[in-house]
């Protein structure tokens, strides 16, 4: 494919994005700088895109090993450049797939992290699906919903694991409810504001088999 653009973190690690397919915006790297990762840790990235949250992690505190979950082939030819050119070939593994075929034995062990930016819209919401089917995979729960992108996350994360994901403010009351469903108990809470009046977005770190007890952190204004 042509017509790639390259977007260097430092640290050796690089992304690459195509014009013509789904670009990453300022939501995954919210996401990113809001994860609590060690360098021991094995990380799970469902939807991946491009997988721009992990590198731009790896980029910040380089962990174990990186798996990349995504269903369209285009994007996971993506993530391969983008692994060949971070040098991260023999610390990464690229699942393309559907998520909810995803199996625990597809991993030596339950990961440690999972993190997700998962598409926002409902296919009976307001929002317009988009035609290009490539943009509306990643915008609308075509092939996932909300839950069962939570639901998978419970069963592929160890216990004590930690789950972070970002969405819409507006979808966080059914966002913590779905995370205590399935036995990932939020723990932290930011709120992204694009004015001072109203949360557009929201981050979250849900740990499994947690007690009860949340802080929200002090949100920011893009």
């Amino acid at each position: 494919m042509e017509n790639f653009k390259l977007e260097d973190f430092g640290n050796g690690i690089k992304i690459f994005q195509h014009d013509e397919l789904y670009k990453f915006t300022q939501d995954a790297i919210l996401l990113a700088k809001f994860l609590n990762i060690k360098h021991t840790d094995n990380v799970l990235e469902l939807c991946a895109g491009s997988g721009v949250i992990s590198f731009y992690a790896y980029s910040l505190c380089p962990f174990n090993f990186i798996y990349f979950n995504e269903i369209q082939q285009k994007m996971c030819k993506i993530i391969e450049k983008n692994i060949k050119f971070s040098n991260l070939g023999e610390k990464s593994k690229i699942f393309n797939c559907n998520l909810k075929n995803l199996k625990l034995s597809n991993f030596n062990k339950p990961v440690d992290v999972i993190i997700c930016n998962p598409p926002y819209q409902k296919v009976n919401g307001k929002s317009l699906v988009n035609e290009k089917r490539e943009i509306a995979l990643a915008r609308h729960e075509i092939e996932a919903t909300l839950e069962d992108i939570v639901k998978k996350a419970s069963e592929l994360i160890k216990d004590k694991g930690r789950f972070y994901m970002v969405h819409l403010a507006s979808r966080s009351a059914e966002l913590i409810a779905i995370c205590h469903k399935y036995k990932l108990e939020v723990k932290k809470i930011k709120y992204i504001f694009t004015n001072e009046k109203e949360a557009y977005l929201v981050l979250i770190e849900a740990v499994k088999n947690a007690r009860p007890g949340v802080t929200v952190l002090k949100e920011e204004i893009i």
